[in-house]
C-alpha cells in the first residue's frame, strides 16, 4: 500500500507534457477585415484592428495566431466569450470561455498597435514619407511576414479573402491589393481607403503602400475580359513609367496564352524603396527600376507571372519554393518569346543554363530542388536560376505545347490552393499523358545534376541514307541516382550546315540508339540550343574575323578565313567515359570538351586548351606530371595524342596546349608520369596510328609515321585478346579480320618492351 501511494505521489509531482498548439491549428480562417490607421512616420508606429472570420475544423477552445512586434490591447469573439489572451514572441494565444465545435463559425476582434517590424529585406518598411509592407523576409524563418501588420495564420495553406481599410492623411494615397471599393473623407484631414480582394490568397500576398503616389493607367484586353493596368509611382517618376512598362501589353498576352486567363482583379504595380514582391494586384516594384528604360523588364514579367505561379497556386511549404520562384524566374525569361522573339529567349536561357550548371557542379551545392532548407529558400542560385533552368528542361522534355497545355489545366484545377512537387508531377503526368516520374526523380528529387551524353559510334551508308549509331551515357553528378526515362535532343550537322534534331531515349547508365538521316553527318551536338540541365555548358562561336573567342578554358582563333567559321564547344563536367588504355598516363576524371567545327569557305583555325593544377587537381600533382592533350573524332576511334605545341611559358602547374588546324572531335587533358616513364620515353603525338577502312570488312590497314619494332594486339569488347601479330622495322601492317566476329574492338600498338605507342578503336562488319 505504501508503495502504491508513493507511486501516485511521484506521478503527481512529475511535469505533464502538453503538445504546444501551432498557429491556425484546428481552425480555417476564411476572411480578414483589416483596419490600420494612425501611421506615425517619426516613431514608425501604427494602430490596427482585425476582424478574423474563422471556422473550427475540430473542437477548439484555444486559438493561436501570429503577430510580430505589435502589441495586442484587446480581443473579443462574437460567438463565445474570451477568457484570456497572451502574447509570447510572435504568438498570440486566445483562450475561449467555451470551446467551438467542429464546423462552428466565429469572428475574432483583435485590437493592436505599436512599433512595426522590419529586417534586412521584409516587413513594414518606412521610406521617408512613404510606408509599405513586404510580405516575406529573407532573414526570418519561416519567411512569411503578413504577421508584421495584422494578426493572422501566417502560412501558405490557410488562404482567405480580404477587406482592407487604411486611414491616411489627405495628402497621401493608400494602395492595396484587390479592387478599390471607395475612399471616405473623414472630415478631420484624413481619408479611409477601402480595398477588397474576393479571391482566397495567402497572408503574405496581401499588401498596403502609403504615400504621395500618382497613377499611370492603361487597359489590357485579355482573353476573357478587359483588365485595368495601374502603376502607382512617385511624382518625379511619372515620366519614366511609360518607358519602363512599354511592353506590358505583350508581356500580359504572352503569359495569358501560356498559363490561361489572368486570375485576379487588376495588373498593379506600386513604387517602393526596396526590392520587388508579388503582392496580389499590387506588386511592390523597386523604385530604381522605374528609370524609363526596359533594363529591368524581366522583373516586370517575373513578378506578374507570380499571379499564376505562387499566388494562384502556392507552394504548400517553403521547401518547395521553386514552385513559386523557379517558375517565375523562368517566365521572367520566357516573356521574351512574345516581345523579342524565340532567338532572344534561347540566348537568355543559354546563359542561365551555363550559370546553373556551374553552380550545380560544386559539392557544396549538391542538394535536391525540393525540401530546400529554410536558409536557402530565397537563394538566387539554388531556387531562382536553377529552378528556372529545370523548368525549361521540363518544357524541352515534354515538348512546349504539351508542357503549356498541362500547366494551364494544373492552374485551373488547383486555383487558389497549394501544391507540392509531387502534386505537380502527378498533374503534369495526368494532363499530358507523359510519365513524369523519371524526370522528377532525376531533376527535382535528386541532388546535383545528370550528365546526359550522346556520341556517334558508327555511320553506315544504307542506300541513299545513313544509319548513325549513337553511344548514350548517363552519369549523375553529386548523387548515386540512376536516371530512368532519360530523354535528350541531339542535333546532327550536315553538308551545307543543315541541322536536324532528333530525340533519343533510354533507361539507366548506358544504351545505344540508331538514327537514320538523309545525309552523312559531319558532326553532332547534344542540346544544340543549350536549354537542358545536362551536366555540360556550351557556346556556339561564329568566327567572322581573326579575333579570338573563348569559353570554358578553350580558345578558338581564326588565323585566316575567307568567310566565317562555326565552332560549337561543349564542356562536359565529367571525365571521358572511355579509358585510353595507355600505361603511365592518367586522363582527367573531371571534364572534357567536344568541338564541332564547320567552315563557310576556306579557313585556318587554331584551338587552345588551358590546364592548371587546380582545374586538373585529380591528375596534376607535381613536376613529374607532364600535361598532354588526348583526342578522338568520335566513339568509333580510341583516345590518342594529337599533334600539338605548348604556349611559351607553360609549366607543369599551368599552361596552354595549342592545336593547329583544329579538327572536330573530343578533347581531354591527360598527363604522362615522367618519373615512371622516363623523360626521354615521353610519347609524342607524331606517332599516331591510322586505321582504315573503319568499319572494316576482311582487311584493315594500319599505318604510322616512322619505322619501328613491336606488336599489334586486338582486344575484343569483353576484354579478351582476339589477335596478335609482331612486326619489325615497319611503318605499315595489314591485318585480316575475316576470322573475327562483327563488333567493336580496340587495336593497341606496343613496342617490344611493352610500352603502349597507340590505341585506336576498330569496328568489324563482315
Amino acid at each position: 500500500m505504501k508503495r502504491i501511494l508513493f507511486t501516485l505521489i511521484l506521478g503527481m509531482l512529475l511535469p505533464i507534457t502538453i503538445k504546444a498548439q501551432t498557429p491556425g491549428e484546428n481552425i480555417d480562417v476564411t476572411h480578414y477585415e483589416i483596419h490600420v490607421w494612425d501611421f506615425d512616420f517619426t516613431n514608425r508606429t501604427l494602430q490596427g484592428e482585425a476582424f478574423i472570420d474563422l471556422t473550427a475544423t475540430a473542437n477548439v477552445s484555444t486559438i493561436v495566431l501570429e503577430l510580430k512586434s505589435l502589441i495586442v490591447s484587446d480581443v473579443a469573439c462574437d460567438f463565445v466569450g474570451v477568457e484570456s489572451f497572451s502574447q509570447d514572441g510572435d504568438f498570440l494565444t486566445v483562450n475561449l470561455d467555451e470551446p467551438l465545435a467542429a464546423g462552428e463559425n466565429a469572428i475574432l476582434d483583435v485590437r493592436y498597435g505599436g512599433s512595426t517590424f522590419s529586417e534586412t529585406w521584409g516587413g513594414v518598411e518606412w521610406w521617408g514619407d512613404y510606408v509599405y509592407n513586404l510580405g516575406v523576409g529573407f532573414d526570418s524563418q519561416p519567411h512569411n511576414l503578413g504577421k508584421t501588420w495584422f494578426p493572422c495564420v501566417d502560412n501558405f495553406t490557410d488562404k482567405a479573402t480580404y477587406d482592407v481599410y487604411v486611414t491616411v492623411s489627405n495628402d497621401k494615397k493608400a494602395i492595396c491589393g484587390g479592387n478599390h471599393i471607395d475612399t471616405f473623407d473623414n472630415g478631420d484631414g484624413t481619408s479611409t481607403w477601402h480595398w477588397n480582394t474576393p479571391q482566397e490568397i495567402a497572408t503574405y500576398h496581401i499588401s498596403f503602400a502609403i504615400g504621395n503616389y500618382e497613377l499611370w493607367e492603361d487597359v489590357y484586353h485579355g482573353m476573357e475580359r478587359d483588365i485595368p493596368i495601374e502603376v502607382y509611382a512617385k511624382p518625379n517618376q511619372m515620366n519614366n513609367v511609360p518607358g519602363t512598362f512599354v511592353h506590358i501589353q505583350e508581356i500580359c498576352s504572352t503569359l495569358e496564352q501560356a498559363l490561361g486567363p489572368y486570375p485576379f482583379n487588376r495588373i498593379g504595380y506600386v513604387s517602393t524603396g526596396k526590392g520587388c514582391m508579388e503582392h496580389t494586384d499590387n506588386i511592390a516594384f523597386a523604385s530604381s527600376i522605374i528609370d524609363g528604360t526596359t533594363s529591368g523588364e524581366e522583373y516586370v514579367a517575373h513578378e506578374l507571372s507570380h499571379m499564376w505561379s505562387g499566388n494562384l497556386v502556392t507552394c504548400a511549404e517553403a521547401g518547395d519554393m521553386w514552385l513559386n520562384e523557379g517558375f517565375a524566374q523562368f517566365w521572367g525569361a520566357f516573356y521574351e518569346v512574345g516581345v523579342y522573339g524565340e532567338a532572344h529567349f534561347q540566348n537568355t536561357m543559354s546563359g542561365m543554363v551555363n550559370s546553373a550548371i556551374g553552380w550545380c557542379n560544386s559539392p557544396a551545392h549538391w542538394m535536391p530542388l525540393n525540401n530546400m532548407p529554410l536558409n536557402m529558400t530565397y537563394d538566387s542560385d539554388a531556387i531562382y536560376n536553377r529552378g528556372a533552368v529545370i523548368v525549361n528542361t521540363m518544357m524541352n522534355y515534354m515538348g512546349r505545347e504539351n508542357f503549356l497545355a498541362a500547366l494551364r489545366q494544373y492552374f485551373q484545377q488547383y486555383a487558389y490552393q497549394t501544391a507540392t512537387s509531387e502534386l505537380l508531377r502527378d498533374a503534369l503526368s495526368q494532363y499530358s499523358g507523359i510519365d513524369m516520374n523519371g524526370f522528377f526523380d532525376t531533376f527535382v528529387f535528386s541532388s546535383g545534376m545528370p550528365h546526359l551524353y550522346a556520341v556517334i559510334s558508327e555511320v553506315t551508308p544504307v542506300g541513299n541514307q545513313y544509319e548513325v549509331r549513337l553511344d548514350l551515357r548517363y552519369q549523375h553528378i553529386g548523387d548515386d541516382h540512376i536516371g530512368q526515362d532519360n530523354a535528350y535532343d541531339v542535333t546532327f550537322i550536315g553538308p551545307g550546315f543543315q541541322l536536324e534534331t532528333r530525340r533519343v531515349t533510354w533507361d539507366g547508365l548506358h544504351a545505344e540508339a540508331v538514327v537514320t538521316l538523309d545525309f552523312e553527318p559531319s558532326g553532332m551536338m547534344g542540346d544544340f540550343s543549350n536549354g537542358w540541365l545536362d551536366g555540360k555548358s556550351q557556346k556556339e562561336m561564329m568566327l567572322k574575323t581573326t579575333s579570338q573567342q573563348s569559353f570554358a578554358n578553350f580558345f578558338a582563333k581564326a588565323e585566316t578565313l575567307s568567310d566565317s567559321v562555326f565552332v560549337g564547344i561543349e564542356h562536359h563536367l565529367v571525365g571521358p567515359y572511355d579509358d585510353p588504355l595507355i600505361p603511365n598516363m592518367n586522363m582527367s576524371t573531371k571534364h572534357f570538351w567536344t568541338v564541332n567545327r564547320y567552315d563557310f569557305g576556306e579557313a585556318e583555325v587554331t584551338g587552345m586548351f588551358d590546364y592548371t593544377n587546380s582545374t586538373e587537381d585529380d591528375i596534376i600533382h607535381s613536376e613529374n606530371d607532364s600535361a598532354t592533350l588526348l583526342y578522338r573524332r568520335n566513339a568509333s576511334e580510341a583516345w590518342h595524342e594529337l599533334a600539338h605545341s605548348l604556349y611559351p611559358g607553360s609549366t607543369w602547374r599551368h599552361g596552354r596546349i595549342i592545336v593547329d588546324d583544329l579538327p572536330s572531335g573530343e578533347y581531354a587533358i591527360a598527363v604522362w608520369d615522367k618519373q615512371a616513364l622516363g623523360e626521354e620515353e615521353l610519347h609524342t603525338p607524331t606517332q599516331r596510328m591510322q586505321v582504315f577502312p573503319n568499319p572494316a570488312k576482311g582487311q584493315v590497314h594500319l599505318t604510322w609515321r616512322e619505322p619501328s619494332d613491336g606488336q599489334i594486339v586486338i582486344i575484343a569488347a569483353d576484354g579478351r585478346e582476339a589477335q596478335r601479330i609482331s612486326f619489325s622495322h615497319a611503318e605499315r601492317v595489314e591485318l585480316s579480320t575475316s576470322e573475327l566476329p562483327n563488333g567493336h574492338y580496340t587495336i593497341i600498338r606496343r613496342s617490344n618492351d611493352g610500352t603502349v605507342l597507340d590505341t585506336e578503336k576498330l569496328i568489324i562488319k563482315q
